[in-house]
């Protein structure tokens, strides 16, 4: 077995010094090239830490290790993680990232564990392998040891400081993105006009938009005097959802005018249903989430109008019936088909309620 570990120790050897070419002695070349280097160097790392954890694996089986921890299975363990430590610090000083910004002459220091750390560790590894302990002093393998492992604490310190950079610099980018959108809301609200493209200010003014943008876009709908009028035409074309999306979340001053045109726009949104599910060339083009948005704000809508003369369970049913279009393809079940069921049933719970009720007045 001393010989397979003076074995790999000479492999370690070998590759350790065609690592300190690259990284010492070699400009990291650009493009195809470049890519061919950094996969030279990882696959270099590779072998010479397997090469490592075969000669540890070989001192551990002869009692190399003795010295360290209790013996059994806390020994295997100290000793293990020690090489995991070792093996990362080493890992990572060879490819010299993440102390970019640290004073120049730490850096110099850093740059130089790759051409440190590996040789003595090979020594160390040596002594412990072919010499008789007892006649070397304990520093010849144990500093070299401690060395390594400072590499490691120092390494995972610096990984662990670059996840928290790169976490933070993510948050961030979240955020500007996030105040992005919210200004470039404002600013289409600021520049639409409401007599001609107003139906577009309708999604702004949706329940989960943010407060500010939903009150201007109101304020700014509002600003044109038959809006109202507006939203009863649009409930009685194509552009129906999004009217629907504006009734869902916000009152109108006169009810009245909207009872028959929200029956309509029911009906225009079974309509757009079954032309967009005749669109689809695939199970890919439709998903389980598929016009829950449309369904749900519909019927929010419709529950506001409910008890104003107009039966909507008819149009309903239609907006239901159009989610089973056929296709050439088995399309999922669509969450907004639930949806509608069960406003359906408690429709004529409530239908069949109310006659009950009406009955035993009349009796």
């Amino acid at each position: 077995m001393v010989v397979i570990g003076n074995f790999v120790l000479a492999v370690a050897t070998l590759v350790f010094f065609l690592l300190v070419k690259d990284i010492l002695f070699t400009k990291m070349p650009g493009g195809d090239a470049g890519v061919g280097y950094a996969w030279a160097l990882i696959i270099g790392v590779l072998v010479f830490s397997i090469c490592m954890a075969i000669a540890t694996a070989i001192i551990g089986v002869q009692g190399g290790f003795s010295w360290v921890g209790s013996p059994g299975g806390s020994r295997v363990m100290l000793v293990l993680v020690g090489f995991i430590l070792i093996m990362v610090g080493n890992g990572f000083f060879m490819f010299g990232e993440g102390f970019g910004g640290l004073p120049n002459f730490i850096r110099k220091t850093f740059t130089a564990i790759p051409a440190i750390l590996p040789p003595i560790l090979i020594i160390c590894a040596a002594i412990l392998l072919n010499a008789e302990r007892s006649a070397i002093p304990a520093f010849t393998y144990k500093l070299p040891i401690y060395f390594g492992l400072i590499s490691g604490i120092l390494a995972v310190g610096f990984l662990m400081a670059e996840s928290v950079r790169n976490s933070a610099a993510r948050i961030q980018s979240d955020i500007d993105f996030t105040d992005k959108i919210h200004q470039d809301h404002l600013n289409q609200i600021d520049t639409t006009d409401v007599m001609k493209d107003g139906v577009f200010l309708f999604v702004f003014t949706d329940a989960n938009q943010d407060k500010d943008v939903r009150e201007k876009a109101l304020a700014k709908i509002k600003t044109r005097p038959d809006w109202q009028e507006e939203l009863v035409r649009r409930l009685q074309n194509d552009w129906a959802p999004e009217a629907f999306t504006f009734l869902a979340s916000n009152d109108v001053d006169d009810k009245t005018m909207f009872p028959e045109a929200v029956r309509q726009g029911v009906l225009i949104q079974a309509k757009l249903i079954r032309e967009s599910i005749r669109r689809c060339r695939g199970d890919y083009d439709m998903y389980p989430g598929l016009f829950s948005w449309e369904v749900e704000r519909m019927l929010r809508t419709v529950d506001k109008f409910q008890g104003m003369g107009v039966d909507y369970r008819p149009a309903v049913q239609e907006v239901r019936n159009a989610l089973d279009e056929r296709t050439s393809f088995e399309k999922p079940k669509p969450t907004a088909k639930t949806t509608l069921d069960n406003w359906l049933k408690k429709s004529i719970e409530r239908h069949v309620c109310f006659r009950g009720n009406l009955r035993q007045r009349m009796i």
